[in-house]
């Protein structure tokens, strides 16, 4: 699943421009688009009544009562084991078993009808999934609003991932450490082993959803470009989400990211990229040409014949890497600001499609 960059080839073999995008200037991005606050209405309500609401009090969801304490949910009557929360609430993999037997895309369309209307009857536990989801974890860390519906988009889509791409997103990956993998994670600090015999618990890694970890939301706060503040309306808090990361400029040097959030983050913005701009394909103009076009009559005059300017366009071309490593014939696109250059225009275009999914629910892929 794990993606670093995207190499973007505009026109054959790039002939056209060689364009970078990398992890840090995607998260960059996301952290702009999520600071301005562009969350659907009704849920930005139900965001504010969740801040607002004191440890043990209650709120209604999806017709259930949910109990919040702390940045914990549970659905009234819902049963599950205490073990890390103790009584605030399930973990991810109890919910995740609970949730199991609903098909993930019959699950992911369901939490966007209620997304888009609150009062959306659902059972218990998808409740507490959606509640733990997109409350806690978007009051913990406000770009998670963008990042969890691109995961919908992801599951969805069907979209395909792995190094063979042939595996599919469902809800237990995202919500617990697959049992018995054993993987290392390269940071700034060094390698990280999880699962296996010598490794750390898979709660150290949490799932495939960025929040889903250990010091999740510690992580979060060393993350904003501003210094992070509580705040009791949603608004406010949302714009501390902005990211000021920092890649290096020299082509062949390796970036890692600090944190499992980030890299995270960076993994879905990217793979979610990818997956819109195979859909909606990207084009960049090189110029123009004169074509002669057939002008359909109207009101029963005949069809006429016109010269007129058309653009010409060569395809873009996106490759996932796996590294944060730019190639020395490869312009970084977070350096470049003019729209007219192909850097330009994938960052610019990145941009667009990152605002576009923050503005609804409706899925985009």
């Amino acid at each position: 699943m794990a993606l670093k960059s995207v190499k973007a080839d505009f026109g054959i073999n790039g002939v056209n421009g060689k364009v970078f995008l990398g992890g840090a200037t995607a998260l960059n991005l996301l952290g702009g688009v999520s600071s301005k606050v562009s969350v659907p209405e009704k849920w930005e309500q139900k965001l504010t009544q969740f801040i607002s609401c004191d440890d043990g009090g209650e709120f209604s969801l999806g017709e259930q009562t949910i109990i919040k304490t702390g940045f914990y949910v549970k659905a009234k009557g819902i049963k599950f084991t205490e073990t890390e929360h103790g009584a605030k609430g399930p973990a991810y993999w109890e919910i995740a078993q609970n949730v199991a037997n609903i098909a993930p895309t019959e699950l992911a369309a369901l939490t966007r009808k209620v997304l888009a209307a609150p009062t959306t009857s659902c059972t218990p536990w998808v409740a507490t999934f959606i509640a733990a989801l997109f409350l806690s974890e978007v009051v913990r860390n406000p770009r998670s609003f963008m990042v969890n519906l691109m995961l919908l988009d992801l599951i969805e889509g069907k979209v395909k991932y792995g190094r063979n791409e042939d595996k599919e997103l469902n809800f237990t990956k995202l919500l617990k450490f697959e049992s018995g993998k054993e993987t290392t994670y390269t940071y700034e600090g060094g390698d990280v082993q999880v699962g296996g015999k010598d490794g750390k618990a898979g709660t150290v890694r949490g799932g495939k959803l960025p929040m889903s970890h250990l010091n999740a939301m510690d992580q979060y706060q060393t993350t904003t470009a501003s210094k992070f503040e509580y705040q009791k309306k949603w608004g406010p808090y949302a714009k501390q989400s902005g990211l000021d990361l920092k890649a290096p400029s020299n082509a062949g040097v390796a970036y890692h990211f600090s944190n499992e959030l980030l890299d995270k983050e960076c993994t879905i913005v990217l793979r979610w990229l990818i997956a819109y701009f195979n859909k909606k394909p990207l084009r960049y103009v090189t110029g123009t040409e004169k074509a002669e076009v057939v002008v359909k009559g109207a009101w029963g005059k005949a069809d006429s014949k016109q010269v007129m300017n058309r653009d010409v366009t060569v395809p873009v071309s996106l490759t996932a890497l796996r590294e944060h490593v730019r190639p020395a014939d490869y312009v970084d696109a977070g350096q470049q600001k003019d729209a007219k250059t192909p850097a330009g225009f994938l960052s610019n275009s990145s941009e667009r499609a990152l605002s576009e999914r923050q503005k609804g629910v409706a899925c985009l892929l």
